[in-house]
């Protein structure tokens, strides 16, 4: 008679279907070989640093199910509404986190925020809403993912909570909400995407739009202004992805182009069995209040720093190995797109490092035209800097969420001229770092071993802190690189900033408790000329209800160096590493609105929930610190700012 499967042993069987499916070799050397054929370091490696992890996803290979409360169409997600309040001067949780269709313990993360130029009390939010359903009997889960929105019209001490709809597939996110004044709408910009259908495979790879008509309760379906074809993430040949989107809108009345929408994304575009060949950004834009696109160009360009090409060019110094475009406008109508750089071969300090650098295109014309790109800042956060976690992505020292060092590009409103970028990293290259220490024999990625997961030991020194660079002629020359807060030796990560009406600059960040490895982090306000301020309660990323460690690696696989010391899960005695959070975004927010309120968003961790997937290692229910969209809001002057009457509803 055959036994059926304990059930770590049926998990064991699903990661190992997963992990082949994807081409993972299985424990058995911590790498990724994809390919048999010859070394190309590209396509091999450079999907890791410029892809989101399928395994992330929680699309398992087959769909799940949970009791009477699981069981959830996406129509009734779309009509679902809930509200919450709180007081912003402290902080609020605007996450409902309410039980219809059993989803108290769902994440929100990735938040982007926006605030009405005419009213600053008017805010509108978006988030990735994940809504889970688990089979227990196999192990197997599966999250649909739509956009969730959060619309507040009294300056975020009321929050109106839903979802946008999903045109197709089962899958949106990357949200980005934005004002259309002269066409009285609010704008979403979202991914859209298939997932899970035979596989950890991410198919469609669409860029959609939706439009509100009444400041963002109510959303139109989406309007798909960027498609893609195939399945991106997976095997398919010549398919093509887009990734990594946003959106911004010219609201300066006296710009030539004012109520232009700018919209940009990565376009990935796949060789034969799902190879990576080219990540170009692209751009599309709107006159009518998004109800028309003009279809996506090529914008990114080439420049003499971009040796390294992945598919041999016509130049050789195309430089379309690309990630996080973000548009922005200055007051005189010029747009400005900010994106990072894989090709930069002459800084990177042992070979096929890909640190990234930052460059920047501009348009004077309304984005029909665009200049050569300029390279902003070199970054130090290639495959040799950073630790990685169990989905084989980078992340920071004792913790396994994903990491990467963008932010954001923001320019002065006194002066059209001036542009600074933030972005946070190690400042300084891996001293550890050796030739080859993150490639294994066969030319795949090698993440190391537990419980460190850190082949080149960028433990050494661990340090990521919060940077500035500053160009004060249009974007044609950058200053040298400038710390803005170190966190007294705690890594922060995922900064975001904005200007006062003055001139000044703001930026917030997370940022752990202490140096690392620590267990927890926090969530900080830096105001130029005043300084930094806690925002909100104490995050706790590892010992997390979903995105956990252990539900992607074998016990003996655990990443032991994250998490608390002596940590256990009855009647697991050793949980070391076992609930280490692995995603919780990619970016955090913050809008400054016309009466200078700073306007802030993150993925907190900070309140314990109980989902219903079963963890096979303890036999009880998973519990955990669940993901939530956290909301603050201060003033320069005034840190505890109250919001103002009489904002528009």
């Amino acid at each position: 008679m055959t036994r059926k499967p304990s059930l770590p042993a049926r998990l064991l069987i699903a990661l190992s279907l997963v992990l082949t499916l994807l081409g993972i070799s299985t424990w058995s050397s911590a790498a990724v070989s994809r390919f048999d054929r010859g070394f190309n370091p590209g396509e091999r490696l450079l999907p890791f640093k410029l892809l989101p992890s399928p395994l992330e996803l929680d699309t398992d290979v087959q769909p799940g199910m949970t009791g009477p409360d699981g069981q959830f169409s996406k129509e009734q997600i779309q009509r679902f509404r809930c509200t919450t309040s709180g007081d912003p001067s402290r902080w609020i949780d605007i996450s409902c986190n309410v039980n219809d269709f059993g989803q108290d313990f769902a994440p929100d993360n990735e938040i982007a925020i926006a605030v009405n130029p005419d009213d600053p009390n008017h805010l509108v939010a978006g988030s990735n809403d994940y809504y889970y359903r688990f089979n227990n009997a196999t192990g197997a889960r599966q999250a649909i993912v739509p956009t969730g929105f959060f619309t507040s019209f009294d300056g975020g001490r009321t929050w109106v909570d839903g979802q946008i709809p999903l045109k197709s597939g089962n899958g949106g996110g990357d949200p980005v909400p934005a004002f259309d004044v002269k066409h009285g709408v609010v704008l979403m910009a979202q991914l859209e995407n298939v997932s899970g259908h035979g596989g950890p495979f991410v198919a469609q790879g669409d860029v959609a739009v939706s439009r509100s008509t009444d400041g963002g309760l109510t959303w139109s379906e989406p309007i798909t202004v960027m498609q893609g074809q195939g399945t991106g993430i997976g095997p398919a040949n010549r398919a093509t992805f887009f990734d990594k989107e946003w959106l911004t809108v010219d609201n300066n009345p006296d710009s030539p182009y004012y109520g232009r929408a700018y919209l940009t994304a990565t376009l990935f575009v796949n060789g034969p069995l799902g190879t990576y060949t080219r990540s170009p950004i692209v751009l599309s834009y709107s006159d009518d209040g998004g109800l028309t696109w003009t279809p996506p160009v090529e914008i990114s360009g080439q420049h003499p720093s971009c040796t390294f090409q992945t598919t041999v060019t016509r130049s050789g110094t195309e430089c379309d190995e690309d990630q996080f475009s973000i548009p922005v406008v200055a007051p005189d109508g010029t747009v400005y797109v900010h994106f990072h750089n894989y090709q930069h071969e002459a800084a990177w300090e042992v070979p096929f490092d890909f640190d990234a650098q930052i460059m920047i295109v501009k348009s004077t014309d309304g984005g029909v035209t665009w200049s050569d790109p300029v390279p902003a800042v070199q970054l130090e956060d290639g495959l040799s800097d950073m630790p990685w976690s169990v989905i084989f992505r980078q992340t920071i020292w004792g913790h396994q969420i994903r990491w990467n060092a963008a932010g954001n590009i923001v320019v002065n409103p006194t002066d059209p001229d001036e542009i600074t970028i933030v972005f946070a990293d190690r400042g300084t290259p891996n001293p550890a770092a050796t030739e080859g220490c993150f490639i294994t024999s066969e030319g795949g990625l090698n993440i190391g071993e537990p419980p460190d997961y850190d082949p080149c030991g960028a433990k050494t020194d661990f340090d990521t802190d919060v940077f500035k660079v500053v160009s004060t002629d249009g974007g044609q020359t950058w200053s040298r690189r400038t710390l803005i807060d170190d966190g007294n030796g705690a890594p922060q990560w995922f900064p975001w900033a904005g200007y006062l009406s003055d001139g000044r600059l703001v930026a917030a960040w997370d940022e752990d408790t202490e140096p690392a490895p620590a267990d927890s982090f926090v969530h900080v306000l830096w105001i130029e000329g005043k300084g930094k301020e806690v925002l909100g309660p104490v995050e706790f990323p590892d010992v997390s209800v979903t995105h956990w460690a252990g539900q992607y690696v074998p016990q003996d696989r655990w990443p032991e160096a994250c998490g608390p010391a002596e940590y256990s899960d009855p009647p697991v005695a050793n949980a070391a590493g076992k609930d280490c959070n692995v995603f919780h975004g990619d970016y955090t927010g913050l809008a400054v609105g016309p009466d200078d309120s700073i306007n802030v968003v993150w993925t907190g961790l900070n309140e314990l929930a109980t989902s219903p997937q079963l963890d096979p290692y303890t036999g009880a229910e998973h519990d955990g610190y669940r993901q939530d969209a956290m909301f603050a809001r201060r003033t320069a002057d005034n840190p505890a700012l109250k919001p103002k009457k009489g904002g528009r509803r």
